[in-house]
């Protein structure tokens, strides 16, 4: 058995004086167990020797009362390896009366250590060294292994030289096996952080079913595991797969799919774990045909545990399944972290599913707008042709009856052509909101006052009204495009409506934080509260379109491509007294990419 060396320190005892144990160190153990044979010459100074050992403990009442009230085991053992003193502990220890030591060998008396008892006693006989050893082995008082941490003191004539050694013998079993323990439960904890943080970030289905089956299998302490999972096609079609853990794929590929034995439904019925120590000896085994048990080929499974894992509805969605050619493998603990690992995926394969139709219906979403964007182009085009013509017609009419059409009818004309061009402005506004807030472009440096003063330069400012853009405007990581659209819409309609020769409109901007909050005001005649919702509907206005021309989509466009950058749009206002159009903005918007979405 082996013995195991903790530290090794040079002996500070004195000539004469008893040696006391110090720290060891690691050293080849001695090949020989058997006492030394000594005859003639030699025996004589060996029974002095001995003589010398027992005299000085006699002499000694104090150490004779320590040796026996001590709970540590003691002894002391000669050059020829045999036992010279010992106390009742030491004898408890080794499971032999105390007399039955005295005389004999410890190879004679213990011959099931080995080399385990003999190397670290040479080795202080022949170094003259104190250290300490952890020894494991068998003893006649236990059948099952145990540890001891030994100390190694050797004994010195008056002369100096080293006539025996003085062992100090603690049972370390139980703080070993506390140790080995604590160690188990740390990689235990340490395997299910990892575990529940990858089930937590994984949304791959196929990757988060691997890692389950790999960590359970680890935790339950299986030669093997399989998870058995069903899962639902696009079309709506169910269908099972597999994953393996702790054995190649090909011990299972060559077997059909599970079904609903005995031994099985439990778990895929979802009534409740089953944990076995001898599957073969459950009634429920080998019920059902063609195998009636295990196919011929199986890897060997006696030892048996299946978990069911269930979705948050209450579903099934699969079974976990582990097995060890064993008996007896799968304890309650091991049952209680599988189950508790399995409440974990359910959870996180619910989020996986989730995933999964939403990567769904964001394709399909995309693949809805592209076909939108060409609808509304096709219609664009088509309806914007014929108006064309109707115009084109309608100024052909006129200039062919120029002598002959009343004032009456060259008004009709006119209207006619006004609701024309109105017609083809409602086509290019729907063509616009349908696109606005999808088509995007990779965000950009964008100075707001710069843009601002872009903005102004499309607009027609009436002779007499003025635009106020206040100091501290920010610069922006945002897509130019979309912004500028909001403040033209903004600033244009505050124009278009102010209804008075001296419009003025002032523009602001105010830090939030991650958000800019902007405002663009103006000395209007004001919107009522109760049409504060109203006007960012699409095709909604509030003046007639005969005293000013619109589509009432502007509003809807400006509040579409806001919310679509996270933010929000309002507005403030009484009637009579101006109006407050207010939004926001991210300071640092995300790329996204380019495309439409």
């Amino acid at each position: 058995m082996p013995t195991r060396s903790i530290e090794n320190m040079p002996s500070q005892q004195t000539r004469g004086e008893p040696a006391e144990p110090l720290s060891p160190s690691l050293e080849p153990a001695a090949a020989e167990p058997a006492p030394v044979r000594r005859t003639g010459a030699e025996a004589a100074p060996l029974d002095q020797e001995r003589d010398a050992l027992r005299g000085s403990l006699a002499d000694c009442a104090l150490i004779d009362a320590f040796f026996q009230a001590t709970t540590a085991g003691l002894g002391v053992i000669d050059r020829d390896l045999r036992v010279v003193r010992l106390n009742q502990a030491l004898a408890d220890i080794n499971g032999i009366p105390l007399e039955a030591h005295l005389g004999r060998t410890l190879p004679e008396l213990l011959p099931e250590m080995g080399d385990a008892i003999v190397a670290p006693l040479r080795r202080a006989l022949e170094t003259g060294e104190a250290f300490t050893a952890e020894v494991t082995g068998k003893t006649r008082a236990s059948d099952q292994p145990r540890s001891w941490l030994v100390n190694y003191a050797p004994v010195r004539a008056r002369d100096g030289h080293v006539i025996g050694v003085g062992t100090v013998v603690l049972d370390i079993t139980e703080r070993k096996r506390t140790e080995d323990r604590l160690q188990e439960e740390g990689e235990t904890l340490e395997l299910l952080n990892r575990a529940g943080k990858q089930l937590a970030a994984e949304l791959d289905l196929e990757k988060l079913v691997q890692a389950v089956t790999d960590a359970a299998t680890r935790l339950s302490g299986a030669q093997f595991g399989a998870f058995f999972y069903n899962v639902t096609s696009a079309e709506g079609k169910s269908y099972t797969l597999y994953t393996i853990s702790g054995v190649p794929r090909e011990h299972f590929s060559g077997f059909p799919m599970p079904r609903n034995t005995d031994v099985f439904a439990p778990t895929f019925n979802g009534e409740g774990v089953v944990r076995l120590d001898d599957v073969t000896q459950d009634p429920r085994y080998g019920n059902n045909p063609p195998y009636n048990g295990m196919p011929r080929g199986h890897l060997p499974v006696v030892s048996y545990l299946a978990v069911p894992v269930v979705s948050r509805s209450g579903s099934v969605i699969g079974g976990l399944f582990f097995g060890h050619s064993a008996r007896g493998v799968f304890t309650e603990r091991a049952e209680r972290l599988v189950v508790g690992l399995a409440a974990q995926a359910g959870i996180a394969m619910d989020n996986a599913h989730l995933f999964r139709r939403a990567q769904e219906l964001i394709q399909a979403l995309e693949r809805s707008n592209k076909e939108l964007d060409r609808f509304a182009y096709v219609a664009s085009h088509d309806l914007k042709a014929p108006l064309r013509a109707i115009a084109n017609l309608s100024q052909w009419i006129e200039d062919d009856l120029v002598d002959k059409a009343s004032p009456e009818t060259r008004q009709h004309m006119e209207l006619l052509r006004s609701r024309v061009v109105r017609l083809e402005a409602l086509i290019d506004g729907i063509l616009r909101y349908s696109r606005a807030g999808r088509l995007r472009d990779r965000p950009e440096s964008v100075d707001v006052r710069k843009l601002l003063d872009d903005v102004l330069a499309l607009l027609t400012v009436p002779e007499g009204a003025s635009i106020e853009i206040a100091a501290g405007m920010p610069a922006l990581l945002a897509e130019r495009v979309p912004l500028e659209q909001v403040f033209l819409n903004l600033i244009g309609n505050a124009l278009k409506y102010a209804d008075r020769p001296d419009a003025r409109v002032e523009v602001r901007g105010r830090d939030l934080g991650e958000l800019w909050e902007f405002s663009v005001k103006d000395n209007g005649p004001g919107i009522a509260p109760q049409y504060h919702q109203k006007v960012w509907e699409i095709f909604q206005t509030l003046n007639p379109r005969d005293n000013i021309e619109g589509t009432g989509i502007g509003l809807s466009i400006v509040q579409k491509i806001v919310l679509s950058k996270g933010g929000r749009a309002w507005v403030e206002s009484e009637k009579g007294a101006g109006a407050t159009f207010f939004f926001t903005w991210p300071r640092s918007e995300p790329d996204a990419g380019s495309g439409v979405r």
